[in-house]
């Protein structure tokens, strides 16, 4: 019997939504962090010498972000847990708790739902990387490792065709790179990065997908509470009625 109410206690839906969006946190804040940590200092510092302050800001981001996501998951999970089966019966049992937690509901449903967006955006900024890595991996296939034509074969690489520039005084040739060894290492910092932002993505699809787990589980809850609320004031106005009938019975 108590592994039955144990089980009746149980959010299934908030458990695995908690699940999911925790795992695509994590893979998000580590490899988002890591990606952006080869962009800033494999390719920017150690090899064109420049400094991006906003994308060492992004990092910090990512963290936060991160421990946010991760103390929003655990308060659905405990409001999951409020809202389930037999804790709802037992917690939200009175009239006033009970319209409590609808409007609880509705506020918490409606600021998930804002979340959830804010995490479609955040998906869709992670695909661009992901655009610019197919692209300059072409750009290394075909112009660096394999140079199939004569007019490659003092090859420069210049980060100004991306729009990139350190000091406009200085010319293009200050944001170039024309020996191999740093050309192939621009390459390498390219292939270890890229895989890291499809990672970053695909964690950033996660806790979209775990959002809108959150939010099913969190409608069909929020049915309930609002039965349980319709319910206690049918049973309220049949007492009221049965009261006034007895009064009125025995000349009160």
């Amino acid at each position: 019997m108590a592994c039955k109410d144990c089980l009746g206690r149980t959010p299934y839906g908030s458990l695995i939504a908690t699940i999911v969006v925790c795992l695509g946190v994590g893979l998000f804040c580590g490899t988002g962090f890591r990606a952006l940590d080869i962009t800033i200092n494999g390719i920017f510092r150690g090899l064109f010498q420049i400094t991006v302050p906003w994308l060492a800001n992004i990092q910090i981001i990512f963290l936060l972000l991160g421990i946010a996501m991760g103390i929003f998951a655990i308060v659905l999970l405990a409001f999951g847990f409020l809202t389930t089966g037999l804790t709802r019966e037992h917690v939200c049992s009175g009239v006033t708790c009970i319209k409590g937690g609808g409007v609880l509901a509705v506020i918490i449903i409606a600021f998930t739902y804002i979340i959830n967006a804010g995490w479609l955006a955040m998906t869709y900024l992670c695909a661009m990387p992901i655009v610019l890595f197919v692209m300059i991996n072409s750009i290394c296939q075909r112009e660096i490792y394999q140079r199939d034509y004569w007019f490659l074969d003092n090859y420069c690489l210049n980060i100004s065709r991306f729009g990139i520039y350190q000091n406009v005084t200085l010319g293009h040739d200050a944001v170039a790179l024309c020996d191999e060894v740093d050309l192939s290492a621009f390459c390498q910092h390219v292939y270890d990065a890229g895989p890291m932002y499809c990672f970053a993505f695909i964690g950033s699809c996660l806790i979209v997908f775990g959002l809108i787990v959150y939010l099913t589980s969190f409608g069909a809850n929020y049915s309930r509470i609002k039965s349980s609320q319709e319910l206690t004031d049918y049973k309220r106005a049949i007492e009221m009625e049965d009261d006034n009938t007895s009064r009125t019975r025995f000349g009160l």
